[in-house]
């Protein structure tokens, strides 16, 4: 998982309140700066939580206020495979060789699978209470 943070700094705290909305916070704030936690999908949203309170405290934030969790696409992955029929048809020519007579889009069998890679991103809004 990844932070980045854009924003003031403050001497570290020991707590900070998690919201997910700015007006569930009833104290008065400033807003301190954004911060963004990405992670391959699959990981769980509260842990990704637990590390941005991590960086909010070392920050000297008193509250972290998510603003939303999405899934982006980062790239893609596309993999092709094939593989000959086993089922030539033969022939005997004139002159008596033998000549494999099966049309050219029947010898050969192919496929492809895109795979997406995706990451969760959560962003946050670090406070600081007045």
């Amino acid at each position: 998982m990844n932070t980045d943070y854009t924003g003031k700094s403050y001497a570290p705290t020991t707590e900070v309140d998690v919201y997910f909305s700015a007006g569930d916070v009833k104290r008065e704030f400033e807003v301190m700066g954004i911060i963004t936690a990405t992670a391959m999908e699959g990981w769980d949203s509260d842990q990704m939580i637990d590390e941005l309170r991590t960086q909010a405290m070392a920050k000297g934030a008193d509250g972290l206020v998510i603003q939303g969790v999405h899934t982006d696409v980062v790239g893609s992955t596309t993999s092709t495979s094939g593989s000959a029929k086993s089922d030539p048809k033969w022939v005997i020519t004139e002159d008596g060789k033998l000549k494999d007579v099966s049309s050219s889009s029947n010898k050969y069998n192919e496929y492809s699978i895109t795979t997406e890679t995706k990451e969760k991103v959560i962003d946050a809004e670090l406070v600081k209470y007045q």
